[in-house]
């Protein structure tokens, strides 16, 4: 029996469903600010959010990646926000849940695979892989991709690798550092920071023989990030003393010196959205268990919604790549959940850089 080009395209059609499912996203005003908060991932199974300093919301808002529980272990799931389409979109053995990061074209997802760093496209196919690494446990303390796409950061033991996206190039030890080191976050501009066991910061050029630099920044550190330029750094600092509130910081490395961003409400974690001109935060308040925004300029906070976490590091809100919407993550419900609430009605819209293209 022949098959005619329409069966064959209503074959393919019904494939390409068949891997296609619809989560009810679900919609519910939280009720202490009265504000629509959205449940994005399905309750019933675990789902998380990449590290803080990687990107899983596609640059229009139209689309989220995240990891997921599914009956194949933990995959990689697309949701399309606006309709709730949802598609996995890898077939991994031992995918750490933590380790994906979008591309900044919205193509590429990277991810790890056990000791294996992959790429797969995100509209589906064959993953293609960048780097081996000695072990799966490099992976758990995550990868940080540039904000330009053009490559990857891991500590791997004490060794600190560069890996290009483009595969014709391969990946190099840039440096060697003291064990138990985490958190190698890049820059397009070729600057890592990573973290030792005591949390220190320390900076340090991707070209090889360059030398670290420990950040003289006192205190507990918390998390930290980048900011856009590449010139300085944003971070928490916590446990200051009995009723001293948690505080964001920046430090310069064109002066080399600290100033005070804002005093906060307890934060435990924090975002920033794409000029640093406001933030989000997660209150670690019992009382309060609130997301609140920041304003830069005026210091002044918002409360969002209570995110109700049983620990509220683990939801290391983040904003999309236009500013327009916060996503966090909360086991609320019971299993770890992404949630989002949209902000365009306080935050101005960013526009993304152009990705860089690959040749």
């Amino acid at each position: 029996m022949s098959v005619t080009r329409r069966n064959f395209a209503l074959s393919i059609a019904a494939a390409a469903s068949a891997q296609t499912q619809f989560t009810p996203i679900r919609r519910f005003l939280d009720p202490s600010t009265e504000v629509e908060v959205l449940a994005l991932s399905d309750t019933s199974n675990a789902s998380y959010l990449p590290h803080h300093y990687n990107r899983s919301i596609s640059s229009r808002n139209g689309f989220l990646v995240y990891a997921t529980e599914t009956t194949q272990g933990i995959q990689a799931s697309r949701l399309d926000i606006k309709g709730g389409a949802t598609r996995i979109i890898t077939s991994s053995a031992a995918m750490d849940p933590k380790s994906l990061a979008l591309s900044p074209d919205d193509r590429t997802l990277y991810f790890a695979d056990s000791n294996q760093l992959l790429a797969v496209p995100v509209s589906g196919g064959k993953p293609r892989e960048l780097y081996k690494a000695a072990a799966p446990k490099a992976f758990q303390k995550g990868i940080s991709l540039a904000e330009d796409g053009t490559a990857i950061t891991v500590v791997d033991g004490n060794r600190l690798v560069y890996i290009p996206t483009n595969t014709t190039l391969k990946p190099r030890i840039f440096a060697e550092i003291p064990d138990h080191c985490e958190q190698a976050a890049l820059t397009k501009f070729g600057s890592v920071f990573f973290r030792d066991h005591s949390k220190a910061i320390h900076l340090i050029a991707t070209t090889p023989g360059a030398k670290s630099q420990h950040l003289p920044i006192e205190g507990e550190v918390g998390p930290a990030l980048w900011n856009p330029d590449g010139r300085s750094l944003i971070y928490l600092k916590l446990n200051q003393g009995k009723g001293i509130a948690n505080s964001l910081h920046e430090f310069s490395l064109d002066t080399n010196k600290e100033t005070l961003v804002g005093k906060t409400s307890q934060y435990v974690h924090f975002g920033r959205n794409a000029d640093s001109s406001v933030f989000v935060g997660a209150s670690g308040s019992k009382a309060q268990p609130y997301i609140l925004l920041m304003l830069r300029i005026t210091r002044r906070e918002l409360a969002l919604c209570e995110h109700k976490a049983s620990d509220a590091t683990m939801c290391a809100p983040v904003f999309s790549p236009n500013s327009q919407r916060i996503y966090f993550q909360s086991d609320r419900l019971g299993k770890p959940a992404i949630f989002s609430v949209a902000v365009e009605r306080l935050v101005e819209k960013t526009e993304p850089d152009e990705p860089t293209k690959k040749t």
